[in-house]
């Protein structure tokens, strides 16, 4: 089932790719900072997480859109590195739930996984790759939604993993949102 989803993101991707080449040019901004922010968070499906997350750097206060992507991936990717470290400590706890312990074991997997890709998107991010930067951020969504799943279908769960992975398909979908509007 894994395998399917990747074909289908790795598809999806193709057409993004596709639908984004005959876009106009990205728009320019005049305004910085927070200001920016709200105007960047208005089409996200959380703009209070959105501008709360993005502000909460100190160097958000005067930046640019471009500048404010690379906050976005760059706070996604410590949310995802946090949440992986999260994981493994709990899974050095003795005498787990065997359902916890699946779904921690397959949460981590998919976490080893965005941490990497969230990183790949920064790097490509700062080689204004945005094509790559939108392949990346919608893989490592896929890999928050999996973790979604295990946590869903299965008896073992962890409230707090729970909440981390929502924030973590929050800030991903947010810096997509924001790597959508700077495509040219």
């Amino acid at each position: 089932m894994k395998m399917v989803g990747r074909i289908f993101l790795l598809f999806l991707s193709v057409y993004v790719t596709v639908a984004i080449a005959g876009k106009a040019p990205p728009p320019t901004f005049t305004e910085k900072g927070k200001a920016l922010v709200e105007k960047l968070c208005e089409k996200s499906e959380d703009k209070a997480f959105c501008v709360a997350s993005l502000t909460s750097r100190p160097e958000a206060a005067t930046a640019t859109a471009p500048k404010l992507g690379v906050i976005a991936l760059s706070i996604a990717s410590s949310n995802a590195s946090d949440t992986s470290f999260y994981i493994k400590a709990k899974l050095k706890q003795k005498n787990l739930e065997p359902a916890l312990e699946d779904t921690l074991d397959d949460c981590s997997k998919n976490y080893l996984d965005a941490v990497a890709q969230l990183d790949d998107s920064l790097a490509a991010l700062m080689q204004n790759s945005f094509i790559d930067v939108d392949i990346w951020l919608n893989t490592a969504i896929s890999d928050g939604e999996a973790c979604e799943n295990a946590l869903d279908d299965r008896a073992g769960n962890d409230v707090e993993l729970a909440r981390r992975n929502s924030n973590l398909l929050k800030l991903c979908k947010d810096a997509l949102l924001i790597n959508t509007i700077l495509t040219p």
